[in-house]
């Protein structure tokens, strides 16, 4: 049993990497530029919308695939 646990743990996780949307003005600064995640996974940007209008990304949030099929439907 430990043999087939050990396995299983010696195998590498398939990862992405996603880069954040760009800013809505060139002249703003981003905090994230890409985070690296399961392959499985998926990405929710958190903007923030500033008093002109633009928007940046500030925050993110890891989702399960299923989660995001449900989001879009």
């Amino acid at each position: 049993m430990s043999s087939i646990v050990s396995s299983i743990d010696s195998q590498p996780k398939q990862t992405k990497v996603v880069y954040a949307p760009s800013a809505s003005d060139s002249y703003l600064l981003t905090s994230i530029y890409s985070i690296e995640i399961d392959a499985d996974r998926g990405v929710e940007w958190k903007w923030l919308e500033l008093p002109d209008g633009n928007r940046v990304v500030t925050d993110y949030k890891i989702i399960h695939k299923q989660e995001m099929k449900r989001n879009h439907q």
